[in-house]
């Protein structure tokens, strides 16, 4: 009695290797896709939650967001200027308003390879040692802003490239978390949005209605002002 092999030829398997192969090749950019909009929806809700524990600071502080270097009494600490780091000001939201460092790491992003140790300085510290060391936190910040400011104005955002206020299409190098196609940033009302990346040259986020190289966090007569309104990258 004759049986019928039933076994798979090699061309039949061949035939489904390329099948499952066509099937990897399309599935894995949308899972790609998906992955990374989940980690940009997941980066607004953090940074809200920043931009929401500055505005209980500023109501706590006359209405200003905080803007001084780490010392034991905030009416006397030095004024933060262009140079120091988004860190020192973030400093001032712990332990009154913030008790993780979690929320200030992106996923993916070179400005916090790893995850914060959520070490904090003691209570009474006047220098940031612990609380937000290099490498803890993917913000960058606008100094010298007030809860009465412009609501439109930027209050923090992803942290830029060296050059502030522009973004770099290498995801491996700082400013590059969203290979400059998007950017988290949280305004003064502490409101946020996802928002695009300008596709060519400098690569920076527009103010809301121009049509020209007006960028969210540059200096203006009719915007922030340069000296007063520093903007700090992370450390």
């Amino acid at each position: 009695m004759n049986r019928k092999n039933s076994a798979f030829t090699l061309i039949e398997l061949l035939v489904v290797i390329t099948i499952i192969a066509i099937l990897a090749s399309i599935a894995l950019p949308v899972f790609n896709g998906v992955t990374e909009r989940a980690n940009q929806t997941k980066d607004l809700s953090n940074a809200k939650q920043v931009g929401l524990a500055c505005k209980l600071f500023a109501t706590d502080n006359n209405g200003t967001f905080p803007s001084r270097a780490p010392a034991a009494d905030y009416n006397t600490a030095t004024p933060l200027a262009t140079g120091n780091f988004s860190n020192d000001a973030f400093w001032w939201l712990f332990p009154n308003y913030l008790q993780t460092e979690d929320i200030f790491a992106v996923a993916g992003s070179a400005w916090t390879p790893t995850n914060p140790d959520n070490t904090l300085d003691a209570p009474g510290s006047t220098t940031r040692t612990l609380t937000l060391a290099a490498g803890q936190n993917s913000y960058a910040y606008v100094a010298g802003l007030t809860d009465t400011t412009n609501p439109a104005f930027p209050l923090l955002a992803d942290g830029f490239s060296s050059t502030i206020p522009n973004y770099v299409v290498s995801k491996s190098l700082p400013g590059g978390v969203w290979a400059a196609k998007k950017a988290i940033v949280i305004f003064c009302d502490a409101s946020g949005q996802i928002m695009k990346v300008t596709p060519t040259a400098p690569l920076t986020v527009l103010r809301p209605g121009t049509t020209t190289d007006a960028g969210l966090f540059a200096a203006a007569t009719d915007w922030l002002d340069g000296t007063a309104n520093p903007v700090l990258n992370p450390q």
